[in-house]
């Protein structure tokens, strides 16, 4: 009897607390995010690096095209710490090639190389060094060094396929319309060069032959002037060096827009038809608990960013606060995101982008220009009191993701001063420029610099090879992965393509099924995790050189344990003295680790495999 009245007083109380969970948790408890994103002070190893690995990049001045391939160079070197030198291919100075491992050419009219040079850096592959061609040119006096023995006229390249695993999980895609465009040119090569990719067709389009005691890497095609191959571009030139070693930030996002936010009790046809349910009952009762399966299974964290309210108030004085049941909408599925691990930041008051008439086309995209900074300042600090009245003072918002990925300087200047913990923009990295799109590089916001810029890099449900390109190649330059979805998709004739969440389910899970099956090592990480990632590494300095079987590194400004990628030719790792290290990818040719840097002083102990 005793036993069964208890039993009844538990019952009790799980209903009760059931009930307080969903709708008044919020007077009982207050939620706390807070990120320590304060650095240690910042050491520096004494190892003497007697000949640190350098590259030398010579570029075509006033040549659009080089001048992308030049700024991609520059940016995936300056975020890899690269040592490196960059001169006009034109320069008069009599080029010294000692200090460099690699020879980056950046260009395809030559006309203003002079003679000296040119000999300087064919007699420097001859002894060892290496050649890198970022774009294939009709006339090039080093096209003998690279293999060719006849060009005709130029190509369309429409197609792509690696002959070699450079990378992995690369070489069966074909991501067919990405490249769509690219130039090369009809040749014919020496027979023993060695193809790394060819078109669909078969045609060559990039190759390595060898010359002497070095190596030519030859581009057939314009592909790298795009961000899209950026990655790619990186790990190539790592595949053809000796060794390689590159920080990287090796963290795994999962950003969901617009969540939590008011759900709309609506009825659509797609939901009513495969489940019965009004939107409200199909998000909480389906799409949440198959999100939260999917983030178990395939090693996830959630950031999700907030919407207040949907409104189209923009002007200060008519903005206004929001509902009882939009409140309790927000607290329960921000709860529940908390619960399992995850990050709240920001996507705004509403869903109008913030900015001043004439920074975007606002009639392009359905919204109302902002009346004011004012008033966009006004909207925001409704919001952070409401997230204070949802969750509690001990809640702080880290990272804001625009609304249809559009923030011009103005509305910027809105966010940083209403929240001031604010510590990342996640725009998008690839894309067309437009008015006021947040289309980033990683690294200090241009216009505040106490602000990171940090792209995500895919979105959507759908899987195709295209979208996993984008994955692999972020991860090749930078290594991260950065994914963002809206709940909403579902519902959109764009984002949803009509199909059903059964379908679309499937295709989310398996870009990240196949993204952990063919680069396993990522972390997953919340959104204030990556952001801490990068200051680890913004500030360091790397010097490495190979002395016989072994590779030394040193660090300066090391502030914390980061990642890197090391590549090395026909070598193993036995043991890293300072570090720890785990296989990526294993080739006949090469094996690519990721190294956990534990120290500012690494020593890499390799033999033949």
């Amino acid at each position: 009897m005793k036993s069964k009245y208890i039993l009844g007083l538990v019952l009790v109380a799980v209903f009760f607390f059931q009930e307080l969970r969903v709708k008044n948790i919020e007077d009982l408890f207050n939620l706390k995010q807070t990120y320590n994103f304060e650095l240690p002070p910042p050491i520096s190893g004494n190892l003497k690096i007697d000949n640190p690995k350098k590259y030398l990049v010579l570029y075509e001045e006033k040549s659009e095209g080089s001048e992308e391939i030049k700024n991609g160079v520059e940016e995936v070197f300056r975020f890899s710490k690269i040592k490196y030198d960059i001169l006009p291919i034109s320069t008069t100075k009599v080029l010294d090639l000692k200090d460099y491992s690699l020879i980056l050419l950046v260009a395809e009219n030559y006309s203003g190389l002079t003679y000296d040079n040119y000999i300087r850096i064919k007699e420097g592959v001859e002894s060892g060094k290496n050649l890198f061609i970022t774009e294939r040119a009709y006339r090039s006096p080093f096209n003998s060094l690279a293999g060719i023995e006849k060009v005709d006229e130029f190509i369309e390249t429409k197609s792509f396929q690696f002959k070699k695993e450079i990378f992995p999980g690369l070489k069966n895609l074909r991501p067919g319309s990405i490249i769509f465009g690219s130039s090369g040119l009809k040749i014919t090569l020496k027979n023993d060069v060695d193809i790394i990719a060819t078109t669909d067709d078969q045609k060559p389009l990039m190759w390595i032959n060898k010359y002497g005691k070095g190596k030519v890497f030859y581009s057939n095609s314009t592909l790298f002037q795009g961000k899209i191959f950026r990655g790619i571009m990186k790990q190539l030139i790592s595949y053809i060096e000796d060794v390689s070693f590159y920080p990287i930030l090796n963290s795994k996002i999962l950003q969901i827009d617009d969540f939590p936010s008011p759900i709309p009790v609506v009825e659509n046809e797609i939901i009513q038809k495969e489940y019965g349910l009004d939107t409200s009952g199909f998000f909480n009762l389906i799409w949440w608990q198959d999100m939260m399966g999917i983030v178990e299974r395939q090693r996830l964290k959630m950031t999700g960013f907030l919407i207040v309210e949907y409104n189209d108030l923009t002007v200060k004085d008519k903005i206004l606060g929001i509902g009882k049941r939009t409140f309790n909408d927000l607290s329960k599925r921000g709860r529940e995101l908390k619960s399992i691990g995850g990050e709240l930041g920001l996507h705004g008051y509403n869903h109008y982008s913030l900015g001043l008439e004439k920074e975007i086309n606002y009639e392009h995209y359905g919204y109302t220009p902002w009346e004011s900074v004012d008033a966009m300042k006004k909207g925001l600090t409704i919001a952070k009191d409401e997230i204070k009245k949802l969750y509690g003072d001990n809640f702080h918002i880290y990272s804001y993701v625009p609304p249809s990925n559009l923030l011009p300087k103005s509305g910027k200047q809105a966010i940083v001063k209403t929240f001031p913990d604010l510590k990342a923009f996640c725009g998008i990295f690839y894309g067309e420029y437009e008015p006021g799109l947040l289309l980033q590089e990683i690294g200090r916001d241009p216009d505040f610099k106490d602000v990171y810029s940090l792209p995500r890099m895919s979105s959507g449900f759908f899987y195709n090879d295209t979208i996993i390109w984008q994955i692999l190649n972020g991860i090749g330059a930078y290594g991260y992965l950065s994914h963002f979805i809206h709940p909403d998709d579902i519902m959109d004739k764009e984002r949803g393509e009509g199909k059903s969440w059964e379908e679309l389910k499937k295709e989310f899970e398996k870009i990240f099924y196949t993204i952990n099956k063919e680069y396993s090592v990522l972390e997953p990480n919340i959104q204030s995790e990556m952001t801490y990632n990068y200051s680890v590494i913004e500030t360091i300095s790397v010097a490495y050189e190979k002395k016989d079987e072994n590779v030394y590194i040193n660090i300066d400004n090391y502030r914390d344990e980061f990642a890197a990628h090391f590549r090395a030719k026909g070598k193993k790792i036995i043991n890293v003295i300072g570090g720890e290290f785990k296989v990526i990818n294993k080739t006949s040719e090469d094996i690519l680790y990721l190294i956990s840097v534990k120290s500012p002083e690494l020593k890499i102990v390799m033999e033949d495999f």
